[in-house]
């Protein structure tokens, strides 16, 4: 989150989502919380926000607010995809230093300039204990007093006290899935066994035969989400392998998500093919040739002539802003 709200982490430390169908509260069956939502507490009910929903607020408030703890309070409900905790999320936002009521940084709040991050468990400053509970498509209010929002020290360059709280104003655009969330599917002949870690990191059991010489998909979880079509920016979790060797790339490993177009411009063939028509919320394994990789030329620390498996969980797909 540090690096959504990158001028304030530095200091102190319309897109929508398309998903697996949530339950009426939110959630989705298989995702578990990671976070624990923060109180409403007292002091954010001082702090005015006119505006609905996807308008720039307007805020009032008597200057010095500050709290002992971290609090959130919905100011309007959305009824998207509830934030759980570990998922990348996209956000409009205003700062405002709750100590002088200068506003520090604000988006547009149009979707033209949203913030796109992982939102992590155990980061700083705690966002992840800020968002949990809330849905996509709500506007919040969120306080940090200065312990949590700089750790008491400040930043005189910005105009942040050491006492100063940091208050925001939030919209939720879009909240995705932090992995593959469906119906499992029975395991196929001739792929190796994936494994996943409880993060839903996966790993897998390589095969000692030879390679196949064509290209073989299976899925593993059959997510309920939009079908994935040509051109489509999407987001995923992915981990790549060697045939017989080891892992060479995992956004697993960077701890964030990917965010492409789906097309074979920016992508090899085989990584298209694996993804053209499967849904979001689906988990698959996909087994390419080097015709449909990288060939005889081979890419970094892939060979040439190698076979590849990878490994993708589809979170979402990104929706222009209106």
């Amino acid at each position: 989150m540090n690096k959504v709200l990158a001028s304030i982490a530095a200091v102190a430390l319309s897109a929508t989502i398309t998903g697996c169908a949530p339950t009426t509260d939110g959630s989705v069956p298989g995702v578990s919380a990671t976070c624990q939502s923060a109180p409403e507490g007292t002091a954010l009910g001082k702090f005015e926000v006119s505006g609905g929903y996807g308008t720039v607020p307007t805020t009032s408030f008597d200057a010095p607010l500050t709290s002992t703890q971290i609090e959130t309070k919905i100011l309007s409900s959305g009824d998207g995809l509830k934030f759980t905790g570990d998922q990348m999320v996209e956000l409009d936002f205003m700062a405002i230093n709750g100590g002088t009521g200068e506003t520090l940084q604000t988006t547009k709040f149009d979707g033209t300039d949203s913030a796109s991050q992982l939102v992590a468990s155990g980061g700083y400053p705690d966002f992840c204990t800020a968002l949990a509970g809330v849905r996509a498509g709500s506007r919040i209010s969120v306080l940090f007093p200065a312990e949590f929002a700089h750790k008491s020290e400040g930043a005189p360059q910005s105009g942040i006290g050491k006492d100063d709280s940091i208050l925001y104003v939030i919209d939720v655009r879009s909240v995705y899935l932090p992995y593959a969330a469906g119906t499992k599917q029975p395991a196929v002949a001739g792929f190796p066994a994936v494994v996943r870690a409880p993060n839903g990191t996966p790993g897998i059991t390589q095969l000692k035969e030879d390679a196949p010489t064509d290209f073989k998909l299976a899925t593993l979880i059959k997510g309920d989400g939009e079908a994935l079509s040509l051109g489509d920016n999407i987001v995923v979790h992915y981990s790549g392998f060697v045939w017989g060797g080891e892992s060479f790339d995992s956004s697993w490993d960077r701890n964030q998500p990917a965010e492409f177009q789906l097309a074979e411009s920016n992508l090899i063939k085989g990584f298209v093919k694996a993804l053209e028509g499967q849904t979001v919320g689906s988990q698959v394994i996909a087994i390419i040739p080097p015709s449909e990789g990288y060939g005889d030329q081979g890419q970094g620390s892939i060979p040439p002539n190698s076979t590849l498996i990878f490994v993708i969980d589809i979170l979402g797909t990104k929706k222009p802003a209106l």
